[in-house]
């Protein structure tokens, strides 16, 4: 017999979600129709009460704890209001799940042939989510899309929520409906702080359906360099070179020949990288080092 494979598109959605790694986590946790949940890793809903219980996955933080949000900021919670017990938000991912697959047929569900299977060969399935778009009806046309952290101010409240750009160009924001943006529509809702990275001072935030807090905010990413991370966000999923990848040529262009034209080219590509996102430009032991060693100091590459 020969082996073979196959491969499948599962659609979900997405809810909000705590992630409980040494600190805590914001997470848009994707929930498939099949019943597969996505916390950094692969499990099923008979697997979520066990996750619940030991706390890796979590509805609430304790006041005093600091949640961070990946490429937006950090809330340490002063005071909050939760929505859910272990078993509500259990029953609420179930019913999710029944919303999107009404007949839950074909929910899947991990054998211990597979665990013990993967668990030999040191494979670790995660179910990272893909946003996507409905393009073109005919054919069920879906446009890849890429996502980041965000503060939508609507109707007189705060909102921790998602932004979505598209391989059309177009963006969402999960809060606003089913409308699509312009880029320079997305810059005008900064400007008029209806989008923003950082709460006013004791400004109550929503969680979604989690539940409300007050916070401390810290470590935030601001507007200017969030607008240069969603520009570069949408650049990427069009297949367009963005600024990462326009700092990694010129960095290469000048270990090939060091001259100050190509160092001032290094510069003006390194500084158009959005100051938090500088980091990934190397690996995560060197992160941008180099970069900044050229740059900055006189210092010589050691090789």
């Amino acid at each position: 017999m020969g082996r073979v494979y196959r491969q499948q598109r599962v659609e979900g959605v997405t809810l909000p979600a705590i992630i409980r790694n040494g600190s805590y986590f914001w997470h848009d946790m994707a929930v498939y129709e099949d019943g597969t949940v996505s916390i950094w890793e692969k499990i099923d809903l008979e697997e979520i009460p066990q996750k619940l219980a030991v706390k890796k996955l979590m509805f609430d933080v304790p006041n005093g704890g600091e949640l961070s949000v990946f490429e937006l900021c950090s809330l340490k919670i002063v005071s909050a209001e939760w929505k859910y017990t272990e078993q509500s938000y259990y029953e609420h991912i179930v019913d999710t799940v029944r919303s999107i697959n009404p007949e839950m047929a074909n929910i899947y569900k991990t054998t211990q042939r597979e665990k013990a299977k993967w668990k030999e060969y040191h494979v670790v399935f995660s179910a990272q989510p893909t946003p996507y778009k409905l393009g073109a009806r005919f054919g069920y046309e879906l446009l890849k899309g890429n996502n980041a952290h965000i503060f939508l101010r609507k109707d007189g409240k705060l909102l921790l929520t998602e932004i979505y750009c598209y391989k059309d160009g177009t963006f969402s924001i999960d809060g606003m409906g089913e409308e699509f943006l312009e880029f320079s529509e997305i810059e005008r809702l900064f400007k008029e702080k209806t989008l923003t990275t950082k709460p006013r001072e004791d400004e109550s935030i929503s969680l979604g359906d989690l539940g409300t807090v007050i916070a401390e905010v810290s470590r935030v990413v601001s507007a200017k360099n969030k607008l240069a991370e969603l520009s570069n966000k949408s650049l990427r999923v069009q297949g367009k070179p963005d600024a990462h990848e326009n700092a990694i040529n010129a960095y290469h262009a000048y270990l090939v020949e060091p001259t100050d034209f190509y160092k001032e080219h290094l510069r003006e590509a390194y500084e158009a990288v959005p100051e938090h996102e500088r980091m990934y430009l190397g690996d995560m032991d060197t992160r941008d080092g180099d970069f900044r060693r050229i740059l900055y100091t006189n210092e010589k590459r050691e090789v």
